[in-house]
């Protein structure tokens, strides 16, 4: 696992704000689940890239302020995922970032990354030790995707917790 704080300039973050996270215009879709049907999150996400394809015009963006930092081949998957502030902390489920019928020795190679775009006491945390990284902006954190993770729900902090997903080789 690596950990890096200040992965953006002032300008790239602020940038990224005015034009990702707190831009009116960009298409946001709820779901009532987080990580499973029925587990009591509701959360909005913005899908950036899927299926070898870009999604959103936040695309090249992103492309831009992050390949570099992940030495990336190619994506996989890029979502932004958004929940708000809860009255207790909880784990939303233990989860790898490819569906549960896929072989994980398919996903051996991939890494996930997980951009914080807000501070919260929401941290990232991991099923196989007790590692955990806190919600803080403009953090970036990249891992095996292999490993089973969750986010956390916070109880304190910006209303809410956005991060990106990143899903790459």
């Amino acid at each position: 696992m690596i950990i890096r704080d200040n992965v953006l300039s002032e300008s790239g973050l602020e940038d990224l704000k005015d034009s990702l996270i707190y831009n009116q215009a960009i298409p946001w879709h709820w779901n009532d689940h987080k990580v499973t049907a029925n587990d009591g999150t509701d959360t909005i996400i913005h899908t950036v890239y899927r299926d070898n394809t870009p999604l959103s015009d936040s695309f090249n963006k992103i492309h831009t302020y992050f390949s570099v930092p992940l030495d990336i081949c190619t994506w996989f998957r890029i979502k932004v995922n958004c929940t708000w502030r809860e009255q207790e902390s909880r784990v939303f489920g233990w989860h790898r970032d490819f569906g549960p019928l896929e072989s994980p020795e398919k996903f051996k190679a991939m890494k996930t990354a997980v951009y914080y775009c807000t501070t919260t006491d929401g941290p990232t945390v991991f099923q196989d030790s007790e590692d955990k990284v806190e919600c803080i902006e403009n953090r970036l954190v990249t891992f095996d995707s292999t490993r089973f993770h969750s986010g956390m729900s916070h109880i304190e902090g910006n209303t809410r917790r956005i991060v990106i997903n990143f899903n790459y080789f």
